[in-house]
């Protein structure tokens, strides 16, 4: 799959400076977006899964979306960062289908991070940030390592996930989805799995949690009401669905907006 020939939405969630001292940490927890960090001085560090990804003076790193992570400051930091989503037409972000390098990667210029933290100060400064995004993207998705083969099999595999995508709030069947591939259910689920390294049934539970998390932070719905947009009929069942998958229930993950959204109003 190439990306220069998909339709591509970026999204900017929140974008800012920051000084950190040596009492900056955050808890970990699952965000339905992406970080990009670029720090201008100090050091710092993020355990990101097994991974341990340094904040080094004049590197950009991406954190992708949907991984538990946590944040350190080990010598007091300057850095800018950014909060975003780069989807495909299907919902899927880039970065759940390439896995960015670990290592940082050398960024002396602070200009293009600086555009970006005055995206919304004009329609100028909004194109601006636009190129700036691509522009610090380019090389690290130009090094990222792809996921499964989705990469090859990705134009078979859209449609399934358009579905998918587009009705999360209703009940969604494997025969279904198998039909809009065209195939038996037993080729279908062997197909799915081998292709997203994922069963079918876990990737839609999968998809709903990504979608209660982004309601969760960005909506003022109830949770009641977020159960239901999300596919569920039992809200208890979603609360419990949701601990499981994400770690905490929904009341608790709402309020962790506090240390990435803290402008977004906290509701009890």
């Amino acid at each position: 799959m190439m990306l220069c020939k998909q339709k591509l939405q970026l999204s900017f969630i929140r974008s800012y400076w920051h000084q950190a001292d040596t009492s900056w940490c955050y808890p970990s927890y699952r965000r339905p977006y992406n970080w990009l960090i670029h720090t201008l001085s100090g050091r710092g560090s993020v355990l990101l899964g097994n991974e341990t990804i340094e904040l080094l003076p004049n590197t950009l790193v991406v954190l992708p979306l949907n991984q538990l992570c946590h944040y350190r400051c080990e010598e007091p930091m300057k850095f800018g960062a950014c909060a975003f989503t780069l989807e495909l037409a299907s919902g899927l972000d880039v970065f759940e289908l390439y896995q960015p390098p670990i290592k940082p990667f050398l960024q002396r210029d602070t200009q293009p991070i600086g555009d970006i933290i005055k995206a919304g100060s004009s329609d100028l400064d909004y194109f601006s940030a636009i190129a700036s995004m691509y522009q610090l993207l380019a090389p690290i998705i130009n090094t990222s390592i792809a996921k499964g083969t989705i990469n090859t099999d990705y134009d078979k595999i859209e449609k399934v996930l358009n579905h998918i995508e587009n009705n999360l709030s209703v009940d969604i069947t494997i025969p279904q989805l198998a039909m809009v591939y065209g195939c038996s259910v037993a080729h279908f689920s062997r197909w799915f799995n081998r292709v997203m390294n994922i069963s079918p049934k876990k990737y839609i539970n999968q998809k709903r949690m990504e979608l209660a998390c982004k309601k969760l932070l960005f909506s003022t719905d109830n949770i009641e009401t977020i159960a239901y947009q999300c596919g569920f009929e039992d809200p208890l069942y979603f609360s419990k669905s949701f601990k499981k998958i994400i770690g905490s229930n929904p009341s608790s993950y709402r309020k962790t907006k506090v240390f990435d959204l803290p402008d977004t109003k906290i509701l009890p």
